[in-house]
């Protein structure tokens, strides 16, 4: 199954792992994992902090079963190919955004303009203007590519090209 919800991507591997070690060694349900993110890496707030627990165990760092959210022993966020490859499997439109990536620079839009037609109908009339919450949603993703190593961003310009 791929996950949705996507943090905005820190600035670095090591930001991730501090998320990540701030989630318990033993599953806790999700309420107390989230106060543990806020209080001990810094994260804004419950809603960001349940974005970082789904996300985290698809590109494989956590555990998610039914006691709750979990630190995975075998798996580091210093292995750039094994959480791309969860990225690309594991998240809704990962693998999809990065394939839209070709040499040419292009900006979110353009991107999202090349996946549009995989967003679900439900998720269409959620909200008015859902091209441009899809655009930011997409930008995330693109984000996300970049620090795993699959996109590169264009100078400091919203523009990515393939890695």
């Amino acid at each position: 199954m791929q996950r949705k919800p996507v943090p905005p991507a820190p600035s670095s591997l090591a930001a991730v792992g501090d998320v990540r070690d701030a989630t318990p060694l033993v599953p806790k349900p999700e309420d107390d994992c989230c106060r543990r993110l806020i209080e001990r890496a810094g994260v804004e707030d419950r809603g960001t902090a349940s974005a970082w627990l789904v996300f985290l165990s698809a590109v494989g760092v956590l555990v998610d079963d039914d006691a709750g959210y979990a630190r995975r022993g075998d798996v580091g966020v210093d292995d750039r190919e094994a959480l791309a490859a969860g990225f690309r499997e594991n998240v809704f439109l990962g693998g999809d955004v990065v394939d839209a990536l070709d040499d040419t620079p292009a900006q979110p839009r353009d991107v999202f303009d090349a996946v549009r037609e995989q967003v679900p109908p439900w998720e269409r009339a959620k909200r008015d203007n859902w091209q441009a919450f899809w655009t930011g949603r997409v930008r995330r993703r693109l984000d996300w590519a970049a620090l795993f190593g699959q996109a590169a961003r264009v100078d400091d310009t919203p523009r990515y090209r393939r890695a």
